[in-house]
């Protein structure tokens, strides 16, 4: 496996508890990736691979701010040309406090920000604290400040939720420095109840497997991974190809085999409508889906209790 990206899901604790959140981080969360083990990973990483990128994510990463700019920081050290970092922005409470932060991320490394704006996170964190934080860093000169926004049906849809996020977007109107990008919600973790708000399809969605925006390359070929603060090294949130505690990642990307993989085997071969087989020999009623991912999830969220090492972080399910 040749990586050219890494993410690092510093901790699943956040102050917001999205209704779409893949990981289903929240308050209540615990626990953070410590800093020897990101700068191990990240010297293991350039060492061995063509690695291009670093994002950190979470979970809300600033809640850990000194850990998130050590790791830039260490980054920038080993030469990794892109270094970047997810977050909500409920720390930009004045101009004063986003632009501290802010400065200090720039002075030491860090190349890209991606504020999270939409229905969702603005349930919990204020349109206007977020707004002061995209707003600093537009003025601050980051290589590049992104506004990442999740759609329930679509960018048109006329639904609440959909409708809010438009309106959130349009308060951006002006700052041409800022790329935004749209994605549709995906249904899985705490995002698979908001299937109640869209339309089920009546035919069983058969397709190949829809690899999510930041995996570059094929499930055969991966060129980006992640990494959570339990050693877990994850395609997909709960897909799982190894521990980074149980053997060293050099070794497990050196190892990795898509065919040698319970599930990924499959999905890659048949799509996620080839685990339905294994779910339905095990008691699985068949119900209506949304899409293929929705799907995905929903056989492996039935199959993990066969599958524990493979079907991980448990909270994901």
């Amino acid at each position: 496996m040749q990586i050219r990206n890494v993410d690092f899901l510093l901790t699943f604790r956040c102050p917001a508890k999205c209704k779409h959140c893949s990981y289903k981080a929240g308050p209540e969360r615990r626990g953070y990736m410590k800093l020897k083990d990101a700068k191990s990973y990240l010297e293991e990483l350039t060492d061995t691979q063509p690695l291009q990128s670093i994002t950190v994510h979470g979970g809300e990463p600033f809640l850990y701010f000194e850990h998130l700019k050590e790791i830039i920081e260490k980054a920038g050290e080993v030469v990794v040309p892109r270094r970047g970092v997810i977050t909500n922005g409920y720390w930009a409470k004045t101009k004063e406090i986003a632009k501290k932060k802010l400065v200090e991320l720039k002075r030491v490394g860090l190349t890209c920000i991606t504020f999270s704006l939409d229905s969702f996170h603005q349930e919990y964190i204020p349109l206007e604290i977020v707004k002061t934080g995209i707003e600093t860093a537009a003025n601050i000169g980051f290589d590049r400040v992104c506004v990442d926004s999740y759609f329930l049906a679509g960018i048109d849809s006329d639904n609440f939720y959909d409708t809010l996020t438009r309106e959130a977007l349009e308060s951006l109107r002006g700052l041409d420095e800022v790329e935004v990008h749209r994605y549709r919600v995906s249904f899985e973790g705490r995002g698979a109840e908001l299937t109640r708000h869209v339309k089920l399809r009546e035919d069983l969605p058969s397709g190949k497997c829809p690899l999510r925006f930041w995996i570059d390359g094929t499930l055969k070929n991966p060129e980006t991974i992640e990494i959570d603060f339990e050693g877990n090294v994850t395609l997909c949130p709960g897909i799982c190809i190894g521990n980074t505690k149980r053997q060293p990642l050099t070794q497990l990307l050196q190892n990795y085999n898509c065919h040698a993989h319970p599930i990924l085997s499959i999905i890659a071969e048949k799509g996620p409508v080839g685990l339905l087989e294994i779910a339905e020999e095990k008691g699985f009623k068949q119900r209506k889906f949304v899409d293929e991912c929705h799907l995905c999830y929903e056989l492996r969220k039935y199959l993990r209790a066969y599958y524990p090492q493979f079907l991980t972080p448990v909270d994901c399910y």
